[in-house]
């Protein structure tokens, strides 16, 4: 009997071997597929793992981890749970639990699970603190001074673990980020232990990627896939810090060589943003639809692909995907940027549909002001105004070229279409302040001179000659250019005239009448004018007289 039971239990063990190589990986080579942002081969590679050792804890908190990494934080929760549930007495998934609390805001119910984790751990296991450490460092509410604790504590405990200098490193980069000497101390500490821990590597090209010197940075990036070619991570910082270098075409061939290792569909959608940026939009189109053919339910794709298609002036199609984004996006947990607004306005209006528009730009708008970028949203309100001009709306014109001009970054079409848009509404003072800006930003545009002078006669209803000045210089400007200009010194010489016979002074009146019927032989004011002072007058009659 004692034989069979050998038996058996050596056929158990081969066949739990056996399964483990034939669904799945190691858990060390699954943990790696997770570092190495793989997540879907991650995913595959612990369901092999949980089926062939279903009691064994570690693969059900690694597996959250892989869906932590993800971004998919319910998953993430239902393993660490299903850990707990088959095994009360594996620490890690109460710390698991504990970070997706913690995520998620909860700190009490966080709170108690890592006190669970540390109570079942006894204290003593390194990799329980410092994974609770993670939790502070990469959570969107950050505890810098707890996890640098945590992390101390787990030195103590382990100092020979790589990781935990990584995380050391992670700590207090994210406490200080204007000064990372102490964070590059400790991934150097990491390489002493471990010379060929590319996380480290990274992490240091990543410092200095930030310090914008990305010459140094690309030698990190280098170093980290010489020492380990597979290390995918490394490719897309190397593509992420391209791209910030304005070097696109070069930023594209590095994520190719990322999707060569890491063709997840998440990896996929980011190289679509990355060909939308470096402005291939053909190539962005055709990646998008491609993706789509297999799954259609990333938001941002719609958000890409709109934007690609306004580029490509496809104005109909790409109204209908940033529909369907916001139709979307409400549902998800993806944020709306001011792109979006902008986006979305630009394709209403080439779809002749401007006053949603308006309401979109505006919201951009604003939202540009909010995160302090001035100059984008003033280019903004200059596009609502310029609409509202174009639709005779001059009073909602107004409006949005005076927010333009006070960020203070109006150029002189903001300007010129201001002083336009007051003068159709007859607001003759702002329309000439505008104008005369025009003229101070661009003294070569006879423009200004022009609607500087329409603007002073408007306003001079007495013609007591208030406008002379600004009708002088414009006919200063315009010299010999007599034809083209002809209208306008019709009606600028005019006013001249009318001031003169305003005043009594019809002598005064007459060789300006004259010049104006040098230019225009038929105009009418000039013509009543002559009949009026040439007419013979008549002697009165004596009274009773017949």
């Amino acid at each position: 009997m004692r034989g069979k039971h050998l038996k058996i239990s050596v056929f158990s063990a081969v066949g739990l071997l056996f399964a483990s190589t034939m669904f799945g990986q190691t858990l060390p080579q699954a943990i790696q597929m997770t570092k190495n942002e793989q997540f879907e081969k991650a995913d595959k590679a612990f369901k092999s793992l949980i089926m062939a050792q279903p009691a064994n804890g570690d693969n059900y908190f690694y597996e959250g981890e892989n869906f932590l990494d993800w971004g998919r934080l319910d998953s993430a929760m239902a393993a660490y749970q299903k850990g707990i549930n088959m095994n009360a007495t594996d620490a890690l998934n109460y710390v698991g639990v504990a970070k997706i609390k913690w995520y998620q805001g909860s700190a009490q119910e966080a709170n108690d699970n890592f006190f669970k984790a540390k109570t079942i751990s006894k204290s003593k296991d390194a990799k329980v603190f410092y994974k609770m450490a993670e939790a502070y460092v990469n959570a969107p509410t950050k505890d810098y001074k707890t996890a640098i604790d945590l992390l101390n504590q787990a030195v103590l405990l382990d100092s020979k673990d790589p990781q935990v200098y990584i995380d050391l490193g992670d700590a207090q980069w994210g406490l200080d980020p204007s000064n990372a000497s102490n964070a590059i101390s400790q991934y150097e500490k990491a390489l002493k232990i471990d010379p060929k821990s590319v996380i480290a590597i990274l992490r240091e090209g990543m410092i200095y990627q930030m310090a914008a010197n990305y010459d140094l940075s690309f030698q990190y990036y280098q170093k980290a896939n010489q020492v380990d070619s597979t290390f995918a991570p490394a490719y897309r910082q190397k593509a992420e810090m391209l791209y910030r270098a304005g070097r696109y075409d070069e930023a594209i061939v590095q994520y190719k060589k990322y999707l060569t290792l890491n063709d997840a569909l998440s990896a996929r959608v980011r190289y679509a943003e990355f060909l939308f940026l470096a402005k291939q939009y053909d190539a962005t189109i055709t990646e998008v639809q491609k993706i789509f053919a297999k799954d259609s339910s990333n938001v941002i794709l719609y958000r890409v692909l709109s934007y690609s298609q306004y580029e490509k002036k496809d104005y109909v199609n790409g109204l209908n995907n940033i529909t369907k984004f916001f139709n979307k996006v409400s549902k998800t947990d993806v944020k709306v940027i001011s792109s979006d607004y902008t986006y979305y306005g630009n394709l209403l209006s080439k779809n002749k549909k401007d006053s949603v528009a308006a309401i979109m730009l505006t919201k951009g708008a604003d939202m540009m002001i909010k995160a302090n970028a001035p100059a984008d949203a003033a280019k903004i309100y200059e596009q609502i105004g310029q609409i509202d001009y174009m639709d005779s709306k001059c009073a909602d014109a107004i409006t949005y070229y005076q927010k333009s001009v006070a960020l203070k970054q109006a150029n002189v079409n903001t300007y010129y279409y201001l002083g336009r848009s007051a003068y159709d509404c007859k607001k003759y003072m702002t329309a000439d302040s505008a104008f005369k800006q025009v003229k101070t930003q661009r003294s070569d545009l006879l423009l200004g001179y022009q609607w500087t002078a329409y603007s002073e006669i408007a306003i001079d209803t007495a013609y007591t000659g208030s406008a002379m000045g600004a009708c002088n210089d414009f006919l200063q400007k315009v010299g010999a250019d007599t034809m083209k200009n002809k209208d306008a010194m019709v009606t600028v010489i005019s006013y001249m005239a009318v001031c003169k016979v305003a005043k009594n002074d019809y002598e005064g009146a007459k060789p300006i009448w004259k010049r104006v019927q040098g230019l225009d032989p038929n105009n009418d004011a000039a013509r009543k004018f002559f009949e009026s002072v040439n007419r013979p007058k008549q002697t009165p009659k004596k009274p009773g007289v017949k």
